[in-house]
Parts: structure tokens; sequence; C-alpha cells
């Protein structure tokens, strides 16, 4: 199927500790170096199949890295790197490191030839993020606490979106594995009150999935004690204790809004349900909307798509400047157009449409991300989304049998009652969907709502 909703965090810890199991630390610490680099070139690397299991199309590329620090003493001054990779989310198999020119890393490296890899190539925290300048104290003793260190490092001098990629890497880890030793460093090197609890505390707080508990709750420490899972959320609720509570509160919601463009969905999901009638909330937003932050864009359309409408006037206002933005990602033109869908005004409605037909002549790709606000709503505005689509014989998506008609035809069917002969999850031979594409346009000429 094309590609569906997806939001910027790497998925709920919750929800997925069953199914993809970290590679601990410690195994990390069992390659002969380890060793702290700054990646300064990367090569795209051939197509490859290693194993027939893998799904995703695989390429080998290469990476070169120059050398911070290692433990023991590296050989040479650069790493010449060989890995996998292939793209999507993490769910499913392969799992593979993606790495960023200019971004620093803690790799464990085997040899490989002339060249090295990594000791573990696929699975969950292969590579562990970093950040380029030296940690404070002695050499530690053992691999383990060198890697321990760096990650508390990063904690401690990290960029905000260094913080952030610190909390993603500790998505689905146990807690027990790194909370005490960060947490430990975080508490020896800082004050009482000082600001760097709210911003490590926030950044954690980005990654965290949904549902939430209460912000109360939460940080009394209910449900996130113990060694169990959710590294991030039981780490979370440790540092906000160290934020003095009469400015908790509102310290997250500044946060959540200033730091808005690193975690968008991790802002949205902080603020709403538990900040949607906050008055500071109410305040600060609409300043961000006005100076046209996308990121502000998206948690004003979650606001008011929970059912807060105090600021419905510029969110729309702010939506319909998302749809006629051809930069726009897919998150922010996905959740724009939900929100004109459901809460715009009908002159509103009609702009959309009209995009959505230029879309469909001209740009396949925008085309693409706007028609999947239909999977979620209700008749009759997605009636007449999805009646656009049904001349529309063209394939979802490349090397698919499946078309646009045929989505439009199904989802009609589900969305008006009627049968048009759409069997879900069933592969229909060609002939038994163009006869069911039929029976939804004739449908669609004897009901108003369709045109």
């Amino acid at each position: 199927m094309v590609r569906m909703a997806v939001v910027c965090l790497l998925v709920s810890a919750a929800g997925q500790a069953g199914l993809i199991a970290p590679i601990p630390i410690s195994r990390l610490a069992e390659a002969p170096f380890v060793v702290v680099a700054r990646a300064e070139s990367i090569q795209e690397g051939a197509l490859v199949t290693v194993d027939p299991g893998w799904k995703r199309p695989t390429r080998r590329p290469s990476a070169v890295l120059r050398v911070l620090r290692s433990m023991p003493e590296f050989p040479g001054t650069q790493v010449h790197l060989n890995y996998y990779s292939t793209s999507g989310g993490i769910n499913g198999h392969p799992m593979f490191p993606s790495f960023e020119a200019g971004k620093s890393y803690v790799l464990a490296l085997v040899p490989d030839g002339a060249q090295w890899k990594l000791l573990e190539e696929e699975g969950w925290g292969t590579v562990a993020p970093a950040i380029e300048a030296q940690p404070d104290g002695e050499t530690p003793a053992t691999k383990r606490d060198f890697i321990v260190r760096e990650l508390a490092n990063m904690a401690l001098r990290g960029s905000y979106a260094e913080l952030y990629r610190f909390g993603a890497y500790l998505q689905l880890r146990q807690a027990g594995e790194l909370n005490d030793g960060i947490f430990v460093a975080l508490k020896t090197n800082l004050a009482p009150g000082d600001e760097r609890w709210l911003d490590f505390s926030t950044a954690l707080l980005g990654t965290m999935g949904i549902p939430r508990q209460k912000l109360d709750e939460f940080v009394s420490g209910a449900g996130t004690k113990g060694s169990g899972p959710d590294a991030p959320a039981a780490l979370a609720a440790r540092t906000l204790r160290e934020v003095p509570e009469p400015v908790r509160r509102e310290g997250i919601v500044r946060n959540m809004l200033r730091y808005s463009a690193v975690h968008e969905w991790g802002s949205a999901a902080t603020l709403v349900p538990e900040f949607k009638d906050d008055p500071l909330l109410l305040e600060l937003l609409p300043g961000y909307l006005e100076r046209k932050q996308k990121s502000a864009v998206y948690i004003a359309c979650w606001l008011v798509n929970s059912g807060q409408l105090a600021l419905l006037g510029p969110t729309q206002k702010a939506a319909m400047a998302v749809l006629a933005d051809k930069s726009a990602d897919f998150n922010k033109v996905n959740i724009a157009s939900r929100l004109i869908l459901e809460h715009g005004t009908d002159p509103e409605f009609e702009e959309f449409l009209r995009t959505f037909r230029d879309a469909k002549a001209h740009d396949i790709g925008r085309y693409n991300e706007l028609w999947q606000v239909a999977l979620e709503g209700k008749a009759p505005r997605v009636v007449r989304i999805l009646a656009v689509m049904l001349d529309d014989e063209r394939p979802a998506a490349q090397g698919m049998s499946f078309r646009f008609c045929d989505y439009g035809a199904s989802l009609l069917q589900k969305v008006s009652g009627e049968n048009f002969g759409f069997a879900p999850g069933v592969e229909m031979p060609l002939t038994e969907r163009n006869a069911g594409v039929a029976r939804a346009r004739t449908w669609v000429k004897t009901h108003p709502q369709g045109r």
C-alpha cells in the first residue's frame, strides 16, 4: 500500500518492547575497539542481497569517520566503515544504523579486511550517539564504562537536538541498563533547579509514545519504577522531579513549543491532551503560528482535533497555508488535511478539493499524500474526495496492481454502506475491481454529496 500516516517519533516503547530487543551495551563492549568518531563522508553503496528474508532493498554503504577517542587506542585517525542500510521505519526486518555527516557516534568495531565493520551489523542500537566534546574525568576501566561515559557526556553537554538523539537511543531499553548511571552523572554535575534538568526531561518526553499518564502521576513515578522497559519514561520521571514543581508545567509548555522543530510529534503528544486547556499554551501558540513555524501548525491541529476550539480560526488559516506549501512534509499535510476535513469552513474545503484535483493532474506525490485523509474521515465530505479518485486508473504505487480508483471505490463502499463488491484484505482480479469501481461511479452520480 502507498505510504500511510507516520509520526516523527520512532516508536512507543510500551507497544514495541516485546517485539524488538535492543543490543545490550555489554554486547557492544565485547568489540575489539570501541571508538567515538565523527562522520565525515558517506558513499551510498550498491544494492546487495545477504539474507533472502530481507524484504526491503538493502545497500552496502561505506563511511569515513574521524576518530575522536577510543578504547583501546585505535590504530589510525580514520575509520573506513562498511555497513548495511535500508529505507523505512524500525518495524520489521532488517534494522540497520544510519549515519549523517557531521554527527558523532560510538562504534563497536571489528576488522573487515583492510577496513572495519560493526560488531553487530543488524539490530536496534548497533551504534550509539555521541558528541565531539571530550568527557571530563579519568579514563574508564572497561569498555562498557567507556560507552556509558560517552552517553552521560552527551546528556550533560549536548545541544537540545543531541539530547533528543540520546532519548531516542534509550527507546525500547530496560530502565535498569543505563538509567542509574546517567542519573548519577546528572546529579553529580547539575545543581538543583538547573535549567538542564528541564531540557533533558522534555527531550525525553519528546521520544515517548502514547497514551500517557497524567503528568502528576507520571512524575510521582507510578508505573515507571523498577528496571523494566521504557527507559526514557522512567528516566524522565526522575529528572522531572529535579525541576521545581512551581515552574514544572510552565517549563514543559514553553520547551515543547520552543523545541517543537526538534520533536514536533513528541511536542504534540506531550501537550495534548494534558495541556490542551492550559492558559499559557493558548496564549503562546498563536505567536508561533503568526511566525509561520511549521511545527507549531502540527501542534495546533492536534489541539483542535482533540476538541479544543479556542484557536480554531488561526489554526484553519495555518492549515490552509500548509496545504498550499509544496515543501510541507507528509505528517503536516495529513494533519492539516484532517483539520480542514473535520473543522474547515465550506470555502476552505472547496479550496482543499481544488488543491487535490490540481495535485492529481500535476503532482502525484502530493496527490498520494492528500487522499489518505479519507482513510479516517466520514461522509459527506469524504465522499467528495473519493469521487475525485474514481476515474484515476493509475497504479497507486510503482509495482502495484491496486489503483487509485480501487482505493477510492473500496473506501467509498465503507463510507456509504453500499456493497460495490470489494472484499477487505482479499486480492481481487482486475475484472472484479473494474466492476466494483463501475458500481461506485454509478452510486456517486445518483448521490449529490459525491458531486
